[in-house]
C-alpha cells in the first residue's frame, strides 16, 4: 500500500518529492512500456514514487506486477472485489452488448464515486499526480495538489477538425497543470489546436533504460525462424500499425528479389487482427516466409537478432520500439506518421522514412537497406548516439525540470 501522510511529511522533511503515477489498466501496449520505464529511472534521492492503477488487468498480474520496482508502492483503486465486476467479464472477453450499457450505467453510480474519494485520499499523500493516460481527467485540478497529464497520440489526429470534441477536451485538459507531450510536434499541435489556453505545454518523451534494454537482447532464446530476418514490433491493430501495408511490402519485396532474397519477415505481437494478417500473408504467396509470434514478454532478444527494424502504423505518439532498436545499433525503417518518427530519427539522418501506406515506397526502403552495406552500417554506427537523447540521464534532467516548473506554480 502507499504511504500514509505521516509518511508523506517524513518523506518532505528528507527533502524528497512524493509522486504519484496513474494509469488505468495494464494491456500490452506502449502506453504500459514507457510507464515501466519511467519508474525504473526515476532518481529515488529525489522522489518518493507511488503507482494507482484503477483495474487489476490480467496482464498487469501476470506480467507487469513483477516487474515494478520494490520501493514503488501500488494502489488498487477499486480494491473491492464488487466494483470489478463488469470489468473481469470485459477482461475474459465475456461482456455482452447489455453488459456493456450496464456496465457504464455501473461505473458511473458506483465506481466513479469510489474511485473519486480514493484519489482524494491519495492527493493529501502525494504532491504531484502525473495522469499517465489521462484517465482521470475529470478529477484533474482537484484536491489541492499539482496535476500533470502525459498525451500519448496525435492531437491533430484525434481531435482536428471535431470541434465538439475539442471543446469538450479543453474544458478537460485546462484542468491539469501541466500537458506533456511526447514530442515537440505533439506540443506544437496542442497550442494550436487549443489555441494557448492550456496552462503549461511540457515536452517529455518517452525515456528508454539502455543498459536493460541490451541486458535483455543478450538473453538466449529460441530464434524466431531459421534464417536471418526482418522485425515489426506492434500489437495486431490496424487501426493504427497498418500491418497491412507491410505485408504488402515485404510479398513485392519477395517477388522483386525472388530466391535472392535471404530475409524472412518476423511480426511480435498479438491483437485482433491476426487471423485476418496471417490469411493476407497466405494469399500473398508468403506466408510460409512470414512468421507471427504473438506477444514476447522479451521482444529485444528477437530485435537484437534481426536486419532491420520496420514500423507501418498510421500515426503514433513516441514509439518506443524505435528507440529500443536504436539503443540496440539496429537500423531501422519507419512510416513517416504524426508523430515521432521523423522526431527520433531527425529528419531521416538515423534511420528511412517512408509515406504512410506506400507499399511500393516501403518495399524499395528495404530493399536499399538489406542491399547497400554503406547505409546500412551507417545507421548502425549512428544509432548507439542517438538514443542516449532519450536515456536515463537526459530524461531525468527533463522530468525534474518539468516536475520543479509544475511545484513552483504551485508554490
Amino acid at each position: 500500500m502507499a504511504s500514509s501522510a505521516p509518511a508523506k511529511a517524513a518523506e518532505q522533511s528528507s527533502g524528497r518529492v512524493s509522486v504519484l503515477f496513474h494509469v488505468a489498466d495494464f494491456n500490452d501496449g506502449g502506453i504500459e512500456t514507457s510507464l515501466m520505464q519511467w519508474l525504473r529511472i526515476f532518481e529515488r534521492a529525489r522522489y518518493a514514487v507511488t503507482l494507482s492503477v484503477m483495474f487489476t488487468s490480467p496482464a498487469f498480474e501476470q506480467r507487469f506486477r513483477a516487474q515494478i520496482p520494490p520501493d514503488v508502492a501500488v494502489e488498487i483503486l477499486t480494491d473491492k472485489p464488487w466494483l470489478n465486476t463488469f470489468q473481469k467479464r470485459r477482461y475474459a472477453h465475456t461482456l455482452s452488448k447489455l453488459g456493456r450499457v450496464g456496465r457504464d450505467v455501473f461505473n458511473t453510480l458506483a465506481v466513479r464515486p469510489y474511485v473519486k474519494a480514493r484519489v482524494a485520499e491519495l492527493a493529501q499523500r502525494n504532491d504531484i499526480i502525473i495522469d499517465f493516460d489521462m484517465s482521470l481527467r475529470r478529477l484533474a485540478g482537484r484536491f489541492g495538489t499539482a496535476w500533470l497529464g502525459v498525451n500519448h497520440f496525435s492531437f491533430d489526429a484525434r481531435l482536428g477538425g471535431r470541434r465538439r470534441k475539442m471543446k469538450r477536451m479543453l474544458a478537460q485538459y485546462g484542468r491539469y497543470d501541466g500537458i506533456a507531450a511526447l514530442n515537440r510536434h505533439m506540443a506544437e499541435e496542442a497550442t494550436a489546436l487549443f489555441d494557448g489556453h492550456l496552462r503549461n505545454v511540457f515536452v517529455l518523451p518517452n525515456a528508454i533504460d539502455i543498459d536493460r534494454i541490451r541486458e535483455n537482447a543478450a538473453a538466449r532464446e529460441t530464434p524466431p525462424c531459421p534464417g536471418p530476418y526482418i522485425v515489426s514490433v506492434a500489437r495486431l491493430d490496424e487501426i493504427q500499425k497498418d500491418h497491412r501495408t507491410l505485408l504488402r511490402a515485404y510479398a513485392r519485396l519477395a517477388a522483386t528479389h525472388e530466391g535472392a532474397l535471404k530475409e524472412d519477415l518476423v511480426i511480435v505481437g498479438d491483437g485482433g487482427f491476426r487471423a485476418e494478417l496471417e490469411a493476407l500473408a497466405a494469399e500473398l504467396g508468403v506466408g510460409e516466409r512470414v512468421h507471427f509470434t504473438g506477444y514476447r514478454n522479451n521482444p529485444h532478444a528477437v530485435v537484437a537478432g534481426a536486419s532491420a527494424l520496420v514500423l507501418s502504423s498510421r500515426y503514433e505518439g513516441m514509439p518506443m520500439v524505435l528507440l529500443e532498436a536504436l539503443a540496440l545499433g539496429k537500423p531501422v525503417i519507419s512510416t513517416d506518421c504524426p508523430t515521432g518518427p521523423r522526431e527520433i530519427l531527425d529528419d531521416g539522418k538515423f534511420g528511412l522514412l517512408v509515406p504512410i501506406g506506400d507499399v511500393d515506397a516501403m518495399a524499395l526502403a528495404m530493399s536499399r537497406l538489406l542491399l547497400d552495406d554503406t547505409l546500412r552500417d551507417g545507421f548502425m554506427r549512428a544509432a548507439s548516439g542517438r538514443a542516449r537523447d532519450y536515456g536515463l540521464e537526459a530524461s531525468n534532467e527533463r522530468f525534474v525540470a518539468c516536475l520543479e516548473r509544475l511545484l513552483a506554480g504551485r508554490r
